[in-house]
């Protein structure tokens, strides 16, 4: 993807090789912020329990720019960082490469993660059950 050019929706992003600790706190940093971002607006960002150094933050952004995860563009003499896609395709694209194409590796997993978070409550699987209800009915045309 040239720097500079919108990302597409329907971009091919390249998530083979798994997403390292690192990486997921960048990501939720990058995700709370305002794009285009700064390396010291993340490193900023990131949970005060761990130490983050600069450098370290600016090769994960890097890393993840190259894997497809975020734009990287150049702004005078310094390189921001803005979301390739929004958090959500990102994890169903991840999701979907991790399990297959295979929908009961699907339900597996989000079986796995409704059972393993408890604060995935009722009112989660509530909207859960709405949102499948509103994929599987077939959309009217007007």
């Amino acid at each position: 993807m040239p720097h500079g050019s919108p990302p597409s929706p329907d971009a091919d992003i390249d998530l083979s090789r798994h997403l390292g600790p690192l990486e997921v706190e960048v990501l939720r940093a990058v995700s709370g912020l305002t794009p285009p971002v700064t390396v010291r607006q993340v490193c900023d960002a990131l949970p005060r329990e761990g130490y983050f150094a600069y450098q370290g933050v600016l090769n994960c952004l890097n890393r993840l720019a190259a894997k497809g995860v975020l734009q990287r563009d150049k702004r005078g003499h310094i390189c921001v960082y803005s979301p390739a896609m929004k958090i959500e395709g990102l994890a169903a694209r991840l999701v979907k490469q991790l399990v297959g194409a295979s929908p009961e590796h699907v339900d597996q997993v989000i079986c796995q993660l409704l059972e393993v978070d408890p604060a995935l409550g009722e009112r989660h699987i509530a909207e859960l059950r709405k949102r499948i209800r509103r994929i599987k009915s077939p959309r009217r045309r007007s």
